[in-house]
């Protein structure tokens, strides 16, 4: 199994560039490669978590510019507003952009 970090790549998967715009991709698949994979551990605990379902994403290296499938991470953590935008200050208030003193005037709103 080829890792880097926590990625785990799909083995046996071999994905293609094209020139023509109505085939997204090429692929092939060593049978036997991919085969030995389906019975790793982790392989298998990804299959269970997904209902059955290996799934994988196909991305473009940054370095080659070449294609390659890798397992989707399973491992989503949700994490709070205050955690994503840090910089946000929950003090603080911005004014409305509305004049409350005008409420009996015509907006030209049906309702």
């Amino acid at each position: 199994m080829a890792q880097n970090s926590d990625t785990i790549f799909v083995n046996g998967l071999y994905t293609y560039t094209n020139d023509k715009h109505y085939i997204v991709c090429k692929c092939s698949l060593n049978v036997e490669k991919f085969k030995e994979q389906l019975e790793e551990k982790e392989i298998v605990k990804h299959i269970k978590e997904n209902e059955g379902y290996l799934k994988f994403v196909t991305m473009i290296s940054k370095k080659t510019g070449k294609p390659y499938s890798k397992i989707e991470d399973n491992s989503y953590k949700e994490i709070t507003s205050k955690q994503h935008s840090p910089d946000r200050n929950e003090d603080v208030v911005i004014p409305s952009t509305q004049d409350a003193s005008n409420k009996d005037e015509d907006d030209g709103l049906p309702f």
